[in-house]
């Protein structure tokens, strides 16, 4: 069973028709109402994000329908976006890169201390939990923080 579900070939469903059917009455309603209150042409950065959170509250999400529905009543959805500072989701976004530490790590002093613990792990007892305190000891590494960071 495992086997045909990874070797079947995977294809998304098609995104929602442009048209109004995935917008409730209440919700065009309210789409109505809301922007009843703005000008589309004078639109400030907080009117905009006024918006998008009345919007969002209702549970209202972008869809081609809701374009469409800005669009009927005078209003670009990717303008009101835009001022209030939401852009598409994070998803499908590469993490940040971590942020600069004041000093850099000579990784050539970090290899050698490691073949010191290791050496010495070979003629004790020592558990790699010990060498993991350790080494975030000699090199001041915070819980969770890693020795090496590698960004492609």
């Amino acid at each position: 069973m495992v086997d045909s579900i990874g070797s079947a070939s995977f294809r998304p469903p098609p995104p929602p028709s442009g048209g109004q059917s995935n917008l409730t009455d209440d919700q065009t309603s309210l789409i109505e109402e809301t922007l009843a209150g703005y000008d589309a042409d004078n639109l400030t950065e907080a009117d905009a994000a006024s918006i998008v959170e009345a919007f969002a509250d209702a549970g209202i999400a972008p869809s081609g329908a809701f374009a469409d529905k800005l669009a009927e009543v005078g209003f670009d959805a990717k303008e009101i976006g835009s001022l209030a500072g939401a852009g598409p989701s994070d998803a499908n976004r590469p993490p940040p890169p971590p942020p600069d530490s004041s000093s850099s790590l000579d990784l050539t002093d970090a290899v050698d201390y490691l073949e010191t613990l290791f050496e010495e792990k070979a003629e004790t007892e020592t558990d790699n939990s010990n060498i993991t305190a350790q080494l975030a000891e000699r090199f001041g590494l915070a819980e969770g923080e890693s020795l090496i960071n590698i960004t492609v």
